[in-house]
């Protein structure tokens, strides 16, 4: 009986074993065209620079509707104390009170920018930044800050958009490396 079962069950093991056949080959398709090529390494440097200049401008106004105006609106920022913000509403939202009390006579400044397209419309621009004119709650000054802000933004038109921000603050020494960088070499074309 069992012989017979065996038997009767050998070729259904096989078909099931067995490769299966290709599917039947679809019409042939040309691939998607990619929307935008990645710009040449000048125009690379020219946007970020551009949405560097435009944040410096937005904060040194102390003007939080075109410093939001900057981040997308799924855009997410986490400031140099690890506050994370989400939105482009939350992150104008935390901004503005700052910039009536501490940071109300700040000033912005850039001294290094790198930006790098890691996808034709994706790229990362990373900035070295000096901030005076900080003062505490009851007036006092601050001294000088420094840092490095990350921004991952997306290409829209002929600008940038921020994504997503990483501000990290920066030791006197690790500054002075930074700052004393060699301009990035361009990209090999």
């Amino acid at each position: 009986m069992h012989r017979a079962l065996a038997a009767a069950a050998l070729p259904l093991l096989v078909l099931a074993c067995a490769p299966a056949a290709p599917p039947p080959a679809a019409p042939s398709t040309p691939a998607p065209a990619i929307a935008a090529a990645a710009p040449d390494a000048s125009a690379q440097r020219a946007l970020g620079e551009q949405l560097v200049a435009a944040f410096n401008d937005a904060w040194n106004r102390h003007d939080m509707d075109a410093f939001a105006a900057l981040q997308a609106d799924d855009a997410d920022f986490v400031n140099i104390f690890g506050m994370w913000w989400h939105g482009r509403a939350d992150i104008r939202a935390n901004h503005v009170g700052i910039h009536k009390t501490v940071f109300s006579r700040s000033r912005l400044a850039s001294v290094h920018v790198e930006t790098r397209f890691v996808a034709p419309d994706i790229a990362v621009v990373r900035w070295a930044w000096e901030l005076t004119g900080v003062v505490t709650p009851d007036g006092q000054p601050v001294p000088d800050m420094q840092g490095i802000l990350v921004h991952v933004a997306r290409r829209d038109g002929d600008r940038l958009k921020i994504v997503t921000t990483q501000n990290t603050q920066a030791t006197a020494d690790a500054f002075r490396a930074v700052r004393g960088m060699a301009p990035p070499a361009p990209a090999a074309q």
